[in-house]
């Protein structure tokens, strides 16, 4: 069976995100040397497409244009500034249609607020680059969005969380339609893992535990990054201000998204990756995040993260 894929991209793209799927598809189609896939790029309006890196992109076909072949894949590629890329009625009801008529459909990276414009996200779980995956989540509320994810298939919408995950996206789909073995082979062929170890929790930087909201709480938080050690639990945070956990917990909720317990838990672990990044002695690192022990702090770590610490270590730490 012949696979079409076609990526769409918009002006501005994200290079990787169209380059790296069509590289995997390409190294399958060496490594079973026949055309498995078939790839193409699709622009809005036609023409080449300059991405964000500079780069132009010669693309194949027009979306309003395009003839819907059997076996589809169709991508949306995302772009640095596609928040700010508002497709009009013609547009969103030609995605709309070319996603319906095709085999599986979704996106890559900040692609998904994109396709999210036409509806077809509605209800479903997906994933996004973990610095939008917010503003996905508050712009489309019927959207289920995992921000930790790498990948996610929910029925026929494939979402990739950004980048270089569009990639592992891409192997996913090689894996679906011809077999592990040959998936594994282009995983070893592009030098990239065939099941990466973690999601995309170690990537985020500062998001878990940034301020945000009123003055009373971003000084709650300072105070509390600053003494993870001595903080016991998200009632001694509300004890800091002389207020109720209730209300306190309603403050982080309203301003931040989450809860007291949540955000502190996030504080804690976006320390220890710090730490452990930093070749720190493990039991020291339990205690300066606050945990009362290094068995505690596992136990939070890898509910996190899904990894232990050493394992965190050995994959992101400083190598000598």
């Amino acid at each position: 069976m012949l696979h079409h894929v076609v990526i769409l991209a918009v002006p501005g793209v994200q290079l990787l995100d169209v380059a790296g799927p069509l590289d995997v598809f390409a190294e399958a189609n060496r490594i079973l040397r026949r055309e498995v896939y078939k790839t193409s790029v699709m622009s809005l309006a036609g023409g080449s497409v300059q991405s964000s890196s500079g780069v132009r992109i010669a693309t194949d076909c027009a979306l309003a244009t395009f003839a819907t072949p059997a076996g589809l894949t169709f991508l949306v590629a995302g772009a640095p500034d596609i928040h700010d890329h508002v497709l009009d009625d013609g547009q969103i009801a030609d995605i709309t249609q070319l996603c319906r008529q095709s085999h599986r459909y979704g996106s890559v990276c900040t692609g998904a607020l994109l396709l999210a414009q036409t509806g077809l996200l509605d209800a479903r779980q997906v994933t996004t680059h973990w610095s939008v995956a917010k503003e996905l989540s508050l712009r489309y509320p019927a959207t289920r969005v995992d921000a930790d994810a790498l990948y996610i298939a929910d029925g026929p919408v494939r979402t990739a969380a950004g980048v270089t995950s569009g990639m592992d996206l891409a192997l996913r789909f090689v894996e679906e339609d011809v077999g592990r073995e040959v998936a594994q082979d282009v995983a070893a062929n592009l030098v990239m893992f065939f099941r990466r170890p973690a999601g995309q929790g170690h990537f985020i930087r500062k998001q878990q535990t940034s301020l945000a909201g009123r003055s009373a709480l971003q000084d709650l938080q300072r105070w509390a990054l600053t003494h993870l050690d001595e903080v016991k639990n998200a009632a001694h945070l509300a004890q800091h201000l002389n207020l109720s956990p209730r209300h306190v917990n309603r403050l982080f909720n309203q301003e931040m998204g989450q809860g007291t317990a949540e955000w502190l838990e996030g504080a804690r672990i976006a320390r220890a990756q710090e730490l452990l990044c930093a070749e720190n002695p493990m039991k020291s690192i339990a205690s300066l995040c606050g945990y009362s022990s290094s068995d505690v702090m596992r136990r939070a770590f890898i509910k996190v993260t899904g990894l232990t610490p050493s394992v965190y270590r050995k994959i992101y730490g400083a190598k000598k």
